[in-house]
């Protein structure tokens, strides 16, 4: 019976998502995989003991690997696809004025085939998908650097990319979530990759429209108002 975790579990290199597959395979000797009995007893036992959080069924976060790894993190693992964007990426970059314990996805889809948005509750977190066409999250879309932020282990999406999403978003008329407010900090985002992304996916002429009705809301005495005394608060 394995007691302590398997050095594999530890520091920078190690794997931070893991399903049970994976965690077999890290007690795997040369000869056998563990038996299912003695896998499931170490792997509640690791939950009790803190080393794995658990996401979903069969699916945790390795406590052990440094940095200590994220909910976003499992994103791809519960929906394959999944680029974590909209308000988890703009909240945690300080532009927009809320941030929430909910994780924020698009999924791909192509004609005749629609990925599952049905959200995920997790122990402590809730993971919501938004369905958007794939031409809008693939190549197709922009420049890899332009779209998935290369400080992150794990597909996310760029701030300038998370906005676009959203605008798109909320324009369809196959989804039920709202268009990006506009008390942004738009200020934190890159305008040149802002643009090249708007053109890339057809959203120049929706992207424009925004920012004008954005530059009205910013010339409105009452919306500062209601800025400062939010700020008061």
């Amino acid at each position: 019976m394995f007691r302590t975790p398997p050095s594999i579990l530890l520091g920078a290199e190690a794997p931070r998502v893991l399903t049970i597959p994976m965690l077999a395979a890290v007690l795997a000797d040369r000869r056998k995989v563990p038996a299912r009995n003695t896998l499931f007893r170490w792997v509640r036992d690791q939950v009790a003991g803190g080393t794995l959080r658990p996401v979903t069924r069969g699916l945790y976060l390795n406590q052990l690997a440094a940095p200590r790894p994220a909910a976003a993190e499992a994103t791809g693992f519960i929906r394959t696809g999944a680029v974590v964007s909209l308000q988890t990426v703009l909240g945690e970059a300080g532009i927009t004025n809320n941030f929430s314990d909910v994780v924020t996805s698009v999924l791909p889809h192509e004609y005749g085939h629609v990925s599952s948005v049905r959200p995920v509750k997790a122990a402590d977190t809730e993971f919501h998908f938004h369905s958007m066409p794939a031409r809008l999250l693939d190549d197709r879309a922009g420049e890899a650097e332009d779209c998935l932020d290369p400080d992150f282990r794990y597909a996310r999406a760029t701030p300038e990319k998370a906005l676009l999403d959203w605008l798109y978003l909320g324009m369809s008329k196959y989804s039920k979530i709202a268009g990006p407010p506009l008390d942004l900090e738009l200020e934190r985002l890159r305008p040149s990759r802002l643009r090249r992304l708007a053109r890339a996916m057809d959203l120049i002429e929706e992207l424009a429209a925004w920012q004008a009705r954005r530059k009205n809301h910013d010339a409105d005495p009452d919306a500062r108002d209601n800025v400062s005394r939010d700020l008061e608060m």
